[in-house]
């Protein structure tokens, strides 16, 4: 809460008019964070629409808070709203261009439009962000699942699951190609 106070100072023999702004325990940002938070458990509780809520109601706080638009843009392709996931994305890039997972979701966001060599250049760029992303190795693996690159998709999918043998995405992928 932010209160603002209007009060004369006198400096060196001037009156000085003064706004003095006291900020209350909770801050926007912190009430925001708060918000992001509960988004994300409503999300992966499938409540997708509560969960945009609380990320609206975040970003409506804090517009400079790059987690809550990319977390927006994720329970909207959860919702099938591609457009709207690609834009809440981008603002999420415009404010943090060097955050990897956001690259990776915007290149899975373009090839969920049919753009996929536009979306290995994000995946790209977030991989040379974070070479560990295991995110990032699942969606390098769907996009070249995508071109007709089984080969490919089988190793970047291998390499998730290297990096995290709890990505259940890439495990199920995988077992798929080496099944066809």
């Amino acid at each position: 809460m932010i209160f603002l106070v209007n009060k004369k100072l006198k400096i060196f023999g001037i009156t000085t008019l003064a706004l003095l702004l006291l900020v209350g325990i909770v801050s926007a940002s912190q009430e925001s964070h708060a918000l992001v938070t509960k988004g994300v458990d409503l999300n992966n509780a499938k409540k997708y629409d509560d969960a945009i809520s609380n990320f609206n109601k975040a970003i409506g706080l804090d517009s400079q808070d790059s987690d809550a638009w990319f977390y927006k843009g994720t329970a909207l392709v959860q919702e099938s709203k591609i457009k709207e996931a690609d834009a809440a994305i981008d603002h999420a890039l415009l404010l943090n261009p060097d955050n990897s997972n956001y690259n990776v979701a915007k290149g899975l966001v373009l090839a969920m439009q049919g753009k996929n060599d536009e979306a290995e250049n994000y995946v790209d760029k977030g991989l040379v962000l974070n070479s560990n992303n295991s995110f990032g190795w699942g969606a390098k693996g769907d996009i070249a699942e995508a071109k007709g690159d089984k080969a490919e998709a089988i190793f970047d999918f291998y390499k998730a699951i290297k990096l995290n043998p709890a990505n259940t995405v890439s495990l199920k992928e995988l077992h798929k190609l080496a099944h066809t």
